[in-house]
């Protein structure tokens, strides 16, 4: 399981990180959700970093705890209470895309809305369908 980009869609509404927030830590934040809209203001395009769901994630392999585990479905999870806040995930990640949040000390990944029914809050909630999922 993946969710593609189509970043020449994405308006920057940011409406995908505020639900991502909003599902993962109950408040909408821009700073604690696990995906990054940002907008280069010299050529005006959009990325959108995220975890790619790597085979075999990095992240994983880097972690020396074992905080971060494969559920069920292949996805790479991140189990804050086991994370000793040593950063090696979030560098070996190819994508950049394990976020430190400074607040709260803590490090966030994709988890592509684990135990969500529906799948991935970000995809549903986009309104120009520039996020979508893939088996």
């Amino acid at each position: 399981m993946k969710v593609d980009v189509v970043g020449s869609l994405c308006r920057d509404c940011q409406a995908c990180m505020l639900g991502c927030s909003l599902y993962h830590e109950g408040e909408c934040s821009l700073t604690l959700a696990r995906l990054l809209v940002a907008r280069d203001m010299s050529s005006y395009e959009v990325a959108i970093r995220f975890c790619q769901h790597c085979e075999p994630p990095a992240c994983l392999d880097a972690c020396p705890t074992g905080a971060i585990r494969l559920d069920e479905r292949g996805v790479a999870l991140l189990s804050d209470a086991d994370c000793t806040r040593c950063g090696s995930c979030a560098s070996a990640c190819p994508h950049d895309a394990v976020f430190h949040d400074e607040t709260t000390d803590r490090y966030l990944k994709c988890d592509l809305c684990a135990g969500r029914p529906a799948g991935p809050l970000c995809v549903e909630l986009c309104p120009v369908g520039a996020l979508a999922l893939r088996a």
